[in-house]
């Protein structure tokens, strides 16, 4: 009876387990991770204590409008790789039907400093995406804001992952897995920095709760390269 008892629970484990494999970042070998137990100096940032936290959940906010972190890791240069990040977001707009600007998070990849990279952001409580990118330090929008395929939403506190697949000049951006545009551009020569964007409402009096829990950078997997 206890043996029958013990293979059912290992059954439902494994049964609620299957969700969180779906976040996995893809790909094959790890070239960097960060779970955020400490802010890594080599992201050139430093934690704002008036604003910013790490706790058990990672790199948390309590933003006020219009605020906005960026940074892009000194690890090293990659290319031909998968970067991972993933987030959450909490909002409450001032006034639910007349929304302000929602917050947004980012992932940053083809970097050569924070005056030159290419942005894949998402503000998930609204569905709706962009590709940005900053050359010599002026911004262009090689995709404005569109909505997620499928007009997917997240609610408040959900998890979202973003990720990319970069390949030669060719990157695929995805939302939990499921790819949202493939991008050509022009990929610095010698692989590129990878980082993050936490941008709060730009509007408004609610302070935006956001996380940073992990991030990553694996090899492609061999059937990509």
């Amino acid at each position: 009876m206890l043996r029958a008892l013990l293979n059912v629970l290992a059954i439902v484990a494994g049964i609620l387990l299957i969700p969180a494999a779906a976040f996995a970042c893809e790909g094959g070998k790890v070239l960097m991770e960060d779970n955020f137990s400490k802010l890594n100096r080599a992201w050139g940032v430093a934690v704002d204590p008036k604003l910013e936290r790490i706790d058990g959940e990672g790199l948390s906010t309590d933003y006020p409008p219009g605020t906005v972190k960026r940074a892009i890791s000194q690890w090293g240069f990659f290319d031909n790789a998968v970067v991972c990040a993933t987030y959450k977001v909490t909002y409450n707009c001032t006034d639910a039907d007349r929304c302000e600007t929602q917050p947004y998070v980012g992932l940053i990849v083809w970097g050569v400093d924070l005056e030159n990279y290419y942005a894949f952001e998402v503000a998930p409580l609204v569905g709706i995406y962009s590709v940005q990118r900053l050359q010599n330090n002026k911004w262009l929008t090689p995709v404005n804001w569109t909505a997620l395929p499928g007009n997917r939403k997240f609610a408040a506190g959900d998890e979202v992952k973003l990720s990319a697949d970069m390949k030669g000049n060719m990157v695929t951006f995805k939302v939990d897995n499921r790819p949202v545009i493939e991008f050509e551009a022009a990929a610095p020569e010698g692989g590129s920095l990878v980082g993050f964007e936490l941008a709060a409402a730009q509007t408004g009096r609610s302070k935006t709760q956001l996380n940073l829990s992990r991030f990553e950078v694996r090899e492609l997997a061999p059937e990509s390269q």
